[in-house]
């Protein structure tokens, strides 16, 4: 992370021309303001790291099984005494138990719903106003509709982009519309695939 030279100068003057008239000389006043400015620029550099870093390593354990999250907790549990750093830990370990058990979840309906492949499967979710929905889906056809690889640039990077910030949402063909939808994986409650149904709990 680099400094902004340009911004520790402004603040700097900031501070010149709150105190300038003290009876302190320019060049004495400016290199005690530079002074202060470097000190806040490399404080929040310093905050903006651990920031970083705390959020990578919440990122790396919730990227872990859930079997090995859910054993941790288990050993940390089963120790008469924890401390500070194993409570601390262990409240690491259940937020990222969470979102780790929430992801493999929407691995596992996504792969179910792919599976029907150019069959029809039954996806029951919850609409953004709380409404049930079922839809009947056929994967397979949804490539005959979507341009993919052959779509231009731009349309390619805005396809990535929205990939990358809704990894909960996937791109189906809704067999009765005859049109391409998203289905929220987070809120399907209901897959009915293979001649097999399967139900999640939806919080």
């Amino acid at each position: 992370m680099n400094y902004d030279h340009s911004n520790i100068m402004k603040a700097a003057w900031v501070i010149v021309r709150r105190f300038k008239g003290n009876g302190e000389s320019l060049p004495a006043l400016l290199s005690r303001a530079l002074k202060a400015a470097w000190f806040t620029a490399r404080e929040e550099v310093r905050v903006a790291r651990m920031a970083a870093k705390a959020s990578q390593k919440r990122e790396a354990l919730a990227n872990r099984p859930v079997v090995e999250i859910e054993a941790e907790i288990a050993r940390l549990e089963q120790k008469n005494y924890q401390g500070h750093e194993g409570r601390e830990r262990l409240r690491e370990l259940h937020a990222a138990l969470q979102t780790a058990a929430n992801r493999e979840a929407q691995e596992k309906k996504r792969a179910l719903i792919a599976s029907a492949a150019g069959r029809f499967a039954s996806v029951t979710f919850i609409k953004k106003d709380g409404s049930r929905r079922v839809m009947r889906v056929q994967p397979a056809t949804l490539k005959y509709h979507v341009k993919g690889a052959s779509a231009c640039e731009a349309a390619q990077k805005a396809m990535q982009t929205r990939a990358e910030r809704h990894p909960n949402l996937m791109p189906v063909w809704d067999a009765e519309a005859c049109a391409p939808r998203s289905v929220n994986l987070e809120t399907v409650s209901r897959i009915a695939v293979n001649g097999a149904v399967h139900e999640f709990a939806v919080h």
